[in-house]
């Protein structure tokens, strides 16, 4: 695992009108304006958190251990918690407040596993260590360690156990849908593309479907029951979404070119980039749900691509060359005037593209540089100011595609060195702390972060 040194770096960026390039050159061997350095952020007030060994009746076998795992490294990856070991000597079935506290534990989390018919019960009790009591307790009927819905199960008690402390949104219960590009074999000359989906923590990587035909852009549905992605195998592209519980397939829409779908937040609807001869690509969006009635979003005299919807729906974030390179704007979904949103200088060749706006903010993440030696870094910038700070997140080797998670807070991006091997990191946008989620052979790319998939509500025993 290449480790990268953890750098917040924040752009000052030119103002600029809506549409026009009137920033004058300053300096164009340097960044757009100043750049400001600063090490990696670590918060001193969040709680720690210790995961004590779950306890099993006879016949559970690992379960206990399997739960008590995938919880303590989720409520760590949450990067809210700080997470806390407890002293074989202290592990005991009615804790010892005081001397938990005297290590410096805020929070202790102990469970209880019962083996029922075809799954477990799960007595799950959050004990504040500080006031010396109980902050919460539920028994959970979880599935069979065996089944495939065991670990996104698990992952929802762990989203509470956060909710439950800091008040704040997890994201375990999630996953990341991705394609990898494999390479050329002596039987196949030119390699072949793959859909995959991984759990939130890295585990669980399985392939969906995998073809000679290139498959781009991989979309999640908004109650995540779906799965939309651009296929190519021939003289044109379609639109195809997957149904996630069943399988099946079906073909939204084709054009001779299309790519980078994304659902509307209520999902009635899928914007994607379509080409138009004379026109180049053009943003559309189409009615989902009846099937028709495609409609003309975006357009310029340049290319427009990769839209991604604000959280409540009104307006798009698209990155388009309308300025000579690729940049990222900002316009209504009901057509208008675009807002250029990335830094610009007039002389300098920048780059910036994929676009992904927060699901609970209006904070967007895109890739890109601002000169045309430079490699790809994730950035983050507000759509409520223009011109305003760009934060780039990281600072070496290309980063590409970034994601963000349901928690509007971590971002799940591709990154490699050149041409070689990419892999998928998360990054905390605020922390600036990253982690490796997947890697292996060919090329991960395109990434697209999930809903909440499960939750706890769903597995309490009344």
């Amino acid at each position: 695992m290449r480790r990268l040194t953890a750098l917040s770096i924040t752009i000052l960026a030119l103002p600029v009108a809506a549409t026009q390039a009137s920033a004058q050159v300053r300096d164009t061997s340097r960044a757009p304006t100043a750049i400001q350095l600063s090490g990696e952020y670590t918060a001193t007030d969040r709680p720690s958190i210790a995961v004590q060994p779950f306890a099993g009746s006879a016949g559970t076998g690992v379960a206990p251990d399997s739960m008590a795992t995938i919880i303590r490294r989720d409520l760590e990856y949450s990067d809210l918690l700080v997470p806390a070991s407890v002293p074989p000597n202290l592990v005991s079935a009615t804790p010892d407040y005081r001397a938990l506290n005297s290590l410096n534990i805020d929070y202790l989390v102990t469970g209880e596993v019962q083996l029922t018919g075809g799954g477990y019960q799960l007595a799950l009790t959050v004990h504040d260590v500080v006031y010396g009591r109980v902050k919460d307790a539920a028994r959970y009927r979880l599935p069979a360690l065996t089944a495939g819905d065991f670990r996104m199960a698990v992952h929802s008690l762990s989203d509470e156990i956060v909710r439950g402390i800091t008040n704040r949104p997890g994201f375990a219960a999630s996953r990341v849908a991705l394609t990898r590009q494999n390479k050329a074999t002596a039987s196949r000359a030119t390699g072949s593309y793959d859909l995959l989906v991984v759990d939130a923590d890295g585990f669980g990587l399985r392939r969906l479907s995998g073809n000679t035909g290139q498959i781009y852009s991989p979309t999640w549905s908004p109650d995540g029951s779906k799965l939309a992605y651009a296929f190519n195998a021939g003289a044109t592209w379609q639109l195809i979404e997957r149904d996630m519980e069943t399988s099946r397939t079906r073909t939204v829409t084709s054009m001779k070119n299309l790519t980078t779908p994304t659902y509307s937040p209520d999902g009635s609807r899928i914007a994607f980039a379509g080409w138009v001869e004379g026109n180049g690509f053009e943003i559309y969006d189409y009615d989902i749900n009846r099937n028709c009635c495609r409609r003309l979003i975006a357009s310029s005299q340049r290319e427009d691509q990769a839209p991604s919807y604000s959280a409540d729906g009104s307006r798009i974030a698209f990155m388009s060359d309308r300025l000579g390179q690729p940049h990222i704007y900002i316009a209504d979904t009901n057509g208008g005037r675009a807002t250029l949103l990335s830094p610009f200088v007039s002389g300098m060749r920048g780059y910036y593209f994929s676009p992904d706006w927060a699901p609970n903010s209006s904070k967007i993440v895109f890739s890109g540089h601002w000169n045309s030696r430079g490699v790809y870094q994730i950035m983050v910038a507000d759509a409520t100011r223009p011109g305003g700070a760009i934060d780039q997140l990281t600072s070496s080797g290309d980063n590409e595609d970034p994601s963000w998670a349901p928690d509007g807070r971590h971002i799940v991006f591709s990154s490699g060195v050149g041409d070689q091997q990419l892999s998928l990191y998360v990054i905390d946008a605020v922390t600036k702390k990253r982690r490796l989620l997947t890697g292996g052979t060919g090329k991960l790319r395109m990434s697209d972060w999930s809903p909440i998939l499960a939750k706890a509500s769903d597995y309490v025993v009344n």
